[in-house]
């Protein structure tokens, strides 16, 4: 009965449908070849069409030997004299542009601090629209999911515009809504945790944690003599206190830049999604705009091939992005069930720790173990032990069957080139760097790779 009354439901839609459905937005962007017809020319007036003939080539040939009348010999060799040469045009040209350049080159090399400022506040201003293409870029495949899968084919509504409207705002609600909830449920258990961690470490008294270090490092190399340990701890205690209070000191005058920046931040968190909500609802008209230009600048051929490793980059890019933070949050969810299931504290410290450095690459793993296993040590060596043990198997899970299932080769270039880009992208940008290294490195490697092809397929050169 309740599958008759779903289909009485729903019978509405299925009566009116056609039988080719309108895609809207998910339809690809054509482009179309097509030659001009070879027509005589008219002029057109608003009552009069006259058809000019056009002239054989004997007809043209005597016409362009008979001088017209009122020039003479001299007057047409002058002409002649200065006529277009396409030859040395085109040098001309080419050195004008190779001097152009040469100079904005050499006002960068001279002026490059001042180059950077710009490019770094034009950076922060078009951080809300970087942040919207990456955000439109993975929120198109669910509103193409639920427009063609849930509003399509289940509940057959047949008007595209009205289509995409309630896929993008149920996706968006989906989104926002996770959102919400990590940031409600999850910063606050976080926060809790640090505040109890502190409250712990404060009043534990560094004899005690001391001898229990010694201890347990005694029993492992009873050999290994320990009698300098105190005085060793005693003095990093004492600079790390010391350093802290400069910190503080000199960080003081500095919160106001601080408030001002997470203001900042909050307002191109907002502007990035509203941004992202316009691109998503445009972005065929965006996509066709991008093409048409493409194809107006370039030639037929250079145009398909850019259109093509543009593509093939961004695949590439996005793809190691989504792939990765797919990754490291079923690493971050399967750090806390196991946590909790062997009863070690601070569950959902350690595994937000985790999951966030395992967006690095390689050494993300290393980074995110060493906090956990200074943190266990101060609270009891065993724990200690035993989460280095549970990370050691998570991260061998994820390096041989999580990673590759979900990544594959998406980055496509050796480990030699991924700690190149991580090393290079640390360096200059810290942490986000580290992640954004790999890809950005892929997609220089992916395309050097491209034009050493192509020079020697023109080379008619194999290596192999």
């Amino acid at each position: 009965m309740r599958r008759k009354g779903f289909s009485m439901r729903f019978g509405f839609f299925r009566k009116h449908r056609n039988k080719k459905e309108e895609k809207g937005h998910r339809d690809p962007i054509i482009v179309r070849f097509y030659k001009a017809a070879e027509e005589s020319p008219t002029v057109s007036a608003p009552d009069l069409a006259v058809t000019v003939p056009e002239r054989t080539d004997s007809v043209a040939a005597d016409s362009a030997s008979i001088p017209s009348s009122g020039q003479s010999s001299s007057e047409q060799g002058r002409k002649r004299r200065f006529e277009r040469n396409p030859k040395y045009f085109s040098i001309s040209v080419y050195s004008l542009m190779t001097i152009l350049i040469a100079l904005i080159l050499a006002l960068v090399i001279f002026n490059i601090a001042t180059v950077l400022s710009i490019a770094g506040r034009l950076l922060s201003v078009l951080a809300p629209f970087i942040g919207a293409g990456l955000l439109a870029f993975i929120v198109s495949p669910l509103v193409n999911f639920f427009d063609e899968y849930f509003f399509e084919r289940l509940l057959h509504i047949k008007k595209s515009g009205l289509r995409k409207a309630l896929s993008v705002i149920l996706v968006y609600i989906i989104v926002l809504g996770l959102l919400a909830l990590a940031i409600t449920i999850l910063i606050p258990q976080v926060l809790g945790s640090l505040r109890e961690l502190m409250g712990k470490l404060s009043g534990m008294n560094v004899n005690s944690v001391t001898g229990t270090i010694k201890g347990w490092i005694s029993g492992i190399f009873p050999s290994l003599d320990l009698s300098s340990f105190d005085v060793w701890v005693a003095s990093q205690i004492a600079s790390i206190t010391e350093k802290l209070g400069t910190f503080l000191s000199d960080s003081i005058p500095s919160l106001l830049n601080a408030g001002f920046a997470v203001v900042k931040g909050v307002i191109n968190f907002l502007l990035a999604i509203a941004i992202s909500i316009y691109m998503v609802c445009d972005k065929r008209r965006i996509a066709r705009a991008s093409t048409a230009l493409t194809y107006s600048i370039l030639s037929v051929k250079k145009a398909e091939s850019f259109i093509k490793t543009s593509r093939e980059c961004g695949q590439i890019f996005f793809g190691f992005i989504i792939g990765k933070t797919i990754d490291s949050l079923i690493i971050g969810l399967l750090t806390f069930i196991i946590l909790t299931i062997g009863g070690l504290p601070y569950p959902v410290l350690v595994s937000v720790i985790v999951g966030v450095t395992n967006m690095i690459p390689f050494f993300g793993p290393f980074i995110g173990a060493v906090p956990g296993i200074l943190l266990y040590l101060c609270i009891d060596p065993v724990y200690a032990f035993a989460f280095a043990i549970i990370i050691l198997a998570i991260q061998q899970f994820d390096g041989w069957i999580l990673g590759p299932l979900i990544l594959g080769d998406s980055t496509g270039v050796s480990p030699l080139w991924v700690i190149f880009g991580i090393t290079v992208g640390g360096a200059y940008f810290n942490m986000v760097g580290m992640f954004l290294g790999v890809p950005v490195t892929a997609v220089v490697v992916y395309l050097a790779r491209r034009i050493v092809a192509k020079r020697l397929e023109k080379k008619k050169v194999e290596v192999s």
